[in-house]
């Protein structure tokens, strides 16, 4: 739905990745990116995540993470991908 618009860190093989993402989104800090998404009812973290030298390896400053599990729909993923597009509409791109 993002194609090259959303980077996700981690295996690209999906099934040693596990529910847990980390990702930047367009040109919009992780940290905006996190707050839409509170104001949307989706939660995530946005940061470095206790993994400072690893941002700096994959050259971010930071990443948002988010956590899918058992407990979490479609409608959930929806909400997310929402937010996403508010995201753009927020800050122009």
């Amino acid at each position: 739905r993002f194609g090259d618009d959303i980077t996700i860190y981690g295996p690209d093989d999906v099934e040693l990745r596990g529910g847990v993402f980390s990702f930047t989104f367009r040109d919009i800090h992780p940290h905006d990116v996190s707050q839409v998404l509170d104001e949307r009812n989706v939660c995530v973290r946005a940061g470095h995540h206790c993994a400072k030298p690893l941002m700096q390896s994959l050259g971010v400053n930071a990443t948002t993470r988010a956590s899918i599990y058992l407990y979490n729909d479609t409608a959930d993923i929806d909400a997310l991908a929402d937010g996403l597009n508010d995201a753009t509409d927020i800050f122009g791109l």
